[in-house]
């Protein structure tokens, strides 16, 4: 309705230093909101804003085919897996994509028509264009399409479906056109800046074509979807152990994720014919996935972590596909930190994205219960949030105290 604030007289969010206000529905007359309060009780009907057009507009778009457009969400197999990146600067922009006949790239400078366009629609539309152009080509039929881009807002309006920008908007509808029309399956995946740079897009948006995959370097060396943080960095797994205490802690194995990770290995079979699993007994275990499979041990996790109240667990994944476990990553952890990449030894500058690192306790025996809300480790997770800051804080004691506080509390 347009009793909300801070919209334009058209419905959409206003931008910094645009014309924030209200539409008061009784004089019918739009009050810029310096003017003038919300008033306290909002009428029971408001009158449409001018956008519900254009969200018709869309519908009416999306369905207009006679019968039902099919969709790739789940596939038996797909034949094609092409992965590009995109960069947009302020004058210019580049793509490069891997195919099958090698690498495809797209590089130019902005016209007049993106004058006082913001970064993010000149970083999503560059996206855009590419993936219509490669649609129009024939490029990315019946393919999956993983498209790397270092502007977060990019990847998480595709993932949205929405944008409070007119613009960004736009330029989602036109990405979603572009699935249906085109049998396309596409995943949006932030990368760092830095990763951008040594991948070669960043200097192909300024020009320069002679750094990364443009100088002949392989693009699958720049996208470590299947590599866990330790696998690529085995000093992680040290560094676990070092406050832990654990000396024989390993990270668990995607098949262990479905049996030891619940705690279980094996079992007997009663003679009533009841199957008893046999308990490992085991009080740490050690999750490490790669980004791409994050989401699957996540889901393992949620359950393990209510079959087996009395393990803890550690679980580190790169900052790649967050949009597909974050959330339950944020849900069964009692503490989440993300390490910089540079700041410590065992996660370099060469990493490019952080590693984000969760903590779930153990239940305890007295209230809360569950951890997550205990004032000692909501006071040291908020230190563990800052302690990256500097090179030369020990952050192996915050980590030792967290480990510590189920017993202590335990002896209450």
């Amino acid at each position: 309705g347009m009793w909300r604030t801070g919209r334009d007289p058209d419905g959409w969010k206003v931008t910094p230093g645009g014309e924030a206000g209200w539409w008061d529905h009784k004089c019918d007359e739009w009050v810029p909101w310096t003017a003038a309060a919300l008033p306290a009780v909002r009428g029971t009907t408001v009158p449409q804003a001018p956008r519900l057009r254009d969200d018709l507009r869309c519908l009416s778009e999306m369905l207009q085919a006679a019968a039902p457009p099919k969709r790739y969400v789940r596939t038996k197999s797909i034949n094609v897996a092409i992965y590009g990146f995109g960069d947009a600067s302020g004058s210019g922009f580049g793509t490069s994509f891997r195919t099958k006949e090698g690498i495809q790239y797209r590089h130019g400078v902005w016209g007049r028509d993106t004058e006082g366009k913001s970064s993010n629609y000149r970083e999503l539309g560059n996206l855009v264009q590419s993936l219509e152009e490669g649609e129009a080509s024939g490029m990315l039929a019946q393919a999956e399409v993983y498209v790397f881009t270092d502007n977060s807002t990019a990847e998480a309006v595709f993932y949205k479906g929405n944008s409070t920008s007119k613009t960004l908007f736009e330029l989602v509808l036109r990405l979603r056109r572009l699935e249906m029309r085109g049998q396309v399956r596409l995943h949006f995946v932030w990368v760092a800046g830095t990763r951008m740079i040594s991948q070669g897009t960043d200097g192909l948006s300024r020009g320069v074509l002679t750094e990364g995959v443009m100088a002949g370097s392989n693009m699958l060396e720049f996208i470590p979807l299947n590599e866990s943080a330790t696998s690529r960095v085995p000093e992680v797994l040290e560094w676990v152990r070092s406050w832990t205490g654990i000396q024989e802690l390993n990270p668990l194995t995607p098949e262990e994720w479905f049996e030891r990770g619940h705690g279980i290995s094996g079992g007997t079979r009663k003679p009533d014919g009841v199957w008893e699993a046999a308990e490992t007994g085991e009080r740490w275990l050690l999750w490490a996935p790669a980004p791409a499979a994050a989401e699957i041990a996540m889901d393992e996790l949620l359950t393990s972590r209510h079959k087996r109240t009395y393990i803890n667990h550690v679980i580190a994944v790169p900052k790649l596909m967050t949009h597909e476990w974050r959330k339950k990553m944020q849900k069964v952890c009692d503490v989440v930190f993300e390490i910089p990449p540079g700041r410590r030894s065992f996660w370099p500058s060469e990493m490019h994205e952080p590693l984000v690192v969760g903590l779930t306790l153990r239940f305890v025996s007295v209230s809360p219960w569950q951890l997550k809300t205990a004032g000692a480790v909501v006071d040291l997770a908020r230190q563990l949030r800052v302690v990256w800051k500097d090179k030369l804080s020990d952050d192996r004691a915050l980590l030792r105290q967290l480990c510590l506080t189920p017993r202590l509390l335990d002896g209450l």
